[in-house]
């Protein structure tokens, strides 16, 4: 028993060490990123101006998914980078989640559009077909697949280690 006891100890430790050792050293630099590869969901949903209806087939090619709302401080963080995207030539279509139609278009107008199109997912439905957990979440799509997806505030450093060395493989955006 005595023996027992002791390996216990001995290992248990160990064992912690290792377990930690293992996840600190992999090379998952970014927890918010997500890389399995999924179609679109099919939805019919309003454009934000609710002049149109907007279909999962009308999302053909090379796109940026954003998902945003108004009420989203973290939004209002990453909405000049998204700008700035949108300056580069890149398409920025805009998932309004769970958002007051009024509201986000105030926002819009107060800090700009930098959205090629936007979806206005009042309940939320294709949001949560998509996976999405809240806002903001981006999604890269090529070719009406969606091919990365990450959680929370795009930036210089997520653009650059998680979505451009896809766009680079994929060959996108040319």
């Amino acid at each position: 028993m005595k023996i027992l006891l002791k390996l216990i100890i001995i290992f248990l430790p160990i064992s912690f060490i290792l377990m930690f050792f293992i996840l600190l050293s992999e090379d998952k630099q970014f927890p918010g990123a997500d890389y399995r590869e999924f179609d679109l969901p099919a939805f019919s949903l309003q454009n934000l101006g609710g002049t149109k209806i907007i279909k999962n087939i009308d999302l053909k090619g090379d796109s940026i998914i954003n998902v945003w709302a108004s009420w989203c401080i973290t939004c209002r963080v990453e909405h000049p980078y998204l700008m700035s995207l949108n300056k580069k030539g890149i398409p920025v279509i805009g998932i309004n989640y769970k958002d007051d139609r009024n509201n986000a278009v105030d926002w819009l107008s107060k800090f700009g559009d930098p959205y090629e199109l936007i979806i206005h997912d009042y309940k939320g439905s294709l949001a949560l077909d998509m996976g999405v957990t809240g806002a903001p979440e981006t999604f890269l799509v090529n070719n009406g697949k969606i091919v990365a997806h990450y959680q929370g505030e795009i930036n210089t450093t997520i653009w650059n280690k998680v979505f451009a060395p896809i766009i680079d493989e994929k060959d996108m955006f040319k």
